[in-house]
């Protein structure tokens, strides 16, 4: 009995979060006016949140998707306390991908959040208590193993997408469709904007994308300095309640 009771504990008590990274990889994030680049600045802001989030939550789960004129998977969701180095490694090889498509890259991103187990769970609780407390706390999903139940956002895990771009969406039509579908099913959506000044990004396209605080404040910003970048992300590395 006193294994169930602490089991019950552990998974009562268990915040998990699935994030994913979208990357803007169209051709302007060659810019210089980051040296050496805007593409280059994002890269190490990234591996900054991994590397801190892996610190303090590596039951967490991280997957990186690039876009351009097509969004792609370049590192699927991934527990953060076995794949650091698979994921920083993935971050090392961006391709240029053209144009500005973020109807594609929030589509992919949804179909990460919301993939189906590929590992079936339910046959745990016929190895025993002593197996299911040894999966929970010391075999943390892999890529092999993912924990998403499908369209279920309250089921102890948030999940969460940071978008980052230098631009405004140019390709594929608007995306306010599927970013309110994202948010109505409990995804929290972070826009960042970066660039030499406010005005390579278009504001008024980006907010609508953008999750909502319960203060009413809208989860975008604009930066337009790699340091400032590095130390926004190393905030967002760190879990946040529902919105």
């Amino acid at each position: 009995m006193k294994y169930l009771n602490l089991a019950a504990h552990v998974v009562k008590n268990m915040m998990l979060e699935i994030l994913i990274i979208i990357i803007d990889l169209s051709g302007s994030m060659n810019i210089d006016d980051w040296k050496p680049s805007r593409k280059a600045g994002a890269i190490k802001a990234n591996k900054e949140l991994i590397k801190v989030k892996a610190k303090h939550h590596p039951q967490d789960m991280v997957g990186i998707i690039g876009f351009g004129t097509m969004a792609e998977v370049l590192h699927e969701p991934v527990c953060l306390a076995n794949e650091v180095g698979s994921l920083n490694r993935a971050l090392k090889r961006l391709p240029d991908l053209g144009y500005t498509n973020f109807n594609a890259a929030l589509e992919l991103a949804e179909t990460c959040l919301f993939e189906k187990s590929v590992q079936d769970k339910k046959d745990i609780a016929s190895k025993g208590v002593r197996s299911f407390l040894s999966w929970l706390l010391y075999d943390p999903p892999t890529k092999s193993s993912h924990y998403i139940k499908e369209n279920s956002p309250n089921n102890g895990c948030v999940r969460r997408i940071i978008l980052l771009t230098d631009g405004d969406w140019n390709e594929g039509g608007s995306p306010l469709r599927i970013a309110r579908r994202l948010k109505d099913a409990g995804v929290v959506i972070d826009c960042i904007g970066i660039g030499g000044s406010p005005e390579d990004v278009e504001a008024d396209k980006l907010r609508p994308i953008a999750s909502r605080n319960s203060d009413g404040s809208i989860r975008y910003c604009f930066i337009g300095d790699q340091q400032q970048l590095i130390k926004k992300y190393e905030s967002l590395a760190h879990h946040i309640r529902p919105v």
